[in-house]
């Protein structure tokens, strides 16, 4: 596909994929041990187990499941995956959780049997639930313990068909449950009781991925803020497990691979991949390690692309606003507003930007940062550019000339022209970030 064609949604980073038969193939954040280690729990439980594996909003619950998913074929061992969020269809979790297992393995065997114990039980507890089980003015109270009594019944069934399934499914069927922090707070304490009450059979491993945080607020929200989160959830949890924050060298390795789609869009941002990544990483470490935050940030960038008649430099200086405005919105609504000019800009980004290696990503920094529409005079001539640069920075005339270089090497400063300037730049971050 030629420049002329490039859409920006041809340069949207792609979902995490995971190949069945290379689960660690994508794995950039070097949880493969960790997979390995859950995926060896599992495979020696010999009763029901129910494992959280936690981390906060964006820091990758959802890869890391589908990896232990695809390692857990390799070793013969069946798993359904559930999105709670996305198939949670009727309303009811109980019927939409024997769904999904229905529809995954009914092609190996029948399990009208769970499905209609399944309906029994849902039912019968739906009808108790919303009114209480025993009615203040109930007129035949022998009525309401038979009504148990059924129910009783019902579950057993449930139990003994689902159990007479994971046999036919080799002995252990694992269920991995994504998303239940998105849920409403009732949905998901109800998936909760029931994954824990109902699928306590032998060979059945549920493993939940949650953000304790947002599950918390579920709880307060249900039952007051008084209750205490962590004792509540640990009624239903057998095994948590904490997502470790990536290192450094992984979120490089991470970021990097997010800019090479990124650095297609022009050879501007392909000089610039270096600065981008750390001006990225930049954004990772200060938003809590979460990666969503750095994929958003991407995405948003790619939406605000211009037309191919902008400045070239445009996709960087994008990039580039678009991290301040997540790490430091006060700064980047000063410099967007007029109060600060470029050098004072170059000042924040300075303040912010991780130091390191051989300054080269620092003079990449500097050139994108003046070489912005906005407020304050930069030279072009290099002697006047190297005197400015060492006034008002107070570097080395040799870190001034390295900015010089890159400053050249992007074009020059072109000038607030047309539709070049620092409020259409500012109109078209706004119309692509979120508040």
């Amino acid at each position: 596909m030629s420049d002329s064609h490039l859409r920006p949604t041809d340069l949207r980073p792609p979902e995490f994929e995971v190949a069945e038969d290379d689960p660690f193939a994508s794995d950039r954040l070097n949880r493969k041990e960790s997979v390995e280690s859950l995926c060896s729990v599992i495979g020696n439980a010999e009763g029901p187990l129910v494992v959280s594996v936690e981390g906060a909003y964006g820091t990758g619950k959802s890869s890391f499941l589908r990896m232990c998913a695809a390692r857990l074929g390799q070793l013969e061992t069946q798993s359904v995956e559930f999105n709670a969020w996305q198939q949670g269809h009727t309303g009811r979790p109980l019927i939409d959780l024997v769904a999904a297992l229905a529809a995954k393995l009914e092609d190996q065997n029948s399990w009208e049997t769970v499905k209609d114990t399944a309906k029994q039980v849902g039912w019968r507890t739906a009808t108790y639930l919303s009114r209480g089980l025993i009615a203040p003015n109930e007129s035949d109270a022998a009525s309401v313990f038979n009504d148990w009594a059924v129910i009783e019944t019902n579950v057993s069934g449930f139990k003994e068909s689902l159990h007479a399934q994971v046999q036919e499914c080799g002995g252990k069927l694992v269920i991995f449950v994504d998303e239940l922090d998105r849920c409403e707070p009732i949905y998901a304490l109800d998936l909760l009781n029931k994954a824990r009450h109902l699928f306590d059979v032998p060979g059945v491993v549920i493993v939940f991925g949650v953000n304790r945080t947002e599950l918390g607020h579920a709880v307060e929200t249900q039952y007051g803020p008084d209750c205490k989160v962590d004792g509540y959830l640990r009624r239903f949890v057998d095994l948590s497990m904490q997502l470790r924050q990536p290192t450094n060298e992984e979120w490089a390795t991470y970021v990097s691979h997010i800019c090479v789609s990124v650095s297609e869009r022009s050879a501007e941002l392909r000089d610039a991949s270096h600065a981008i990544r750390d001006l990225l990483l930049l954004l990772a470490n200060n938003c809590g390690g979460r990666l969503r935050d750095v994929e958003q940030v991407v995405r948003h960038a790619n939406l605000a692309l211009p037309p191919r008649n902008y400045d070239r430099s445009w996709p960087v200086w994008v990039i580039c606003l678009l991290t301040l405005r997540y790490v430091d919105r006060d700064s980047y609504e000063r410099f967007v507003n007029g109060i600060i000019d470029l050098w004072g800009l170059l000042q924040v980004m300075r303040e912010h930007f991780p130091i390191g290696g051989d300054g080269k990503q620092l003079a990449i920094l500097d050139s994108i940062v003046l070489l912005m529409p906005g407020e304050g005079h930069v030279p072009h001539d290099k002697d006047e550019f190297v005197k400015q640069y060492t006034t008002i920075r107070q570097d080395k005339a040799d870190d001034a000339l390295a900015a010089h270089g890159w400053y050249e090497r992007f074009g020059g400063r072109s000038g607030d022209s047309g539709q070049q300037t620092l409020e259409a730049l500012h109109r078209t971050i706004e119309f692509a970030a979120p508040n």
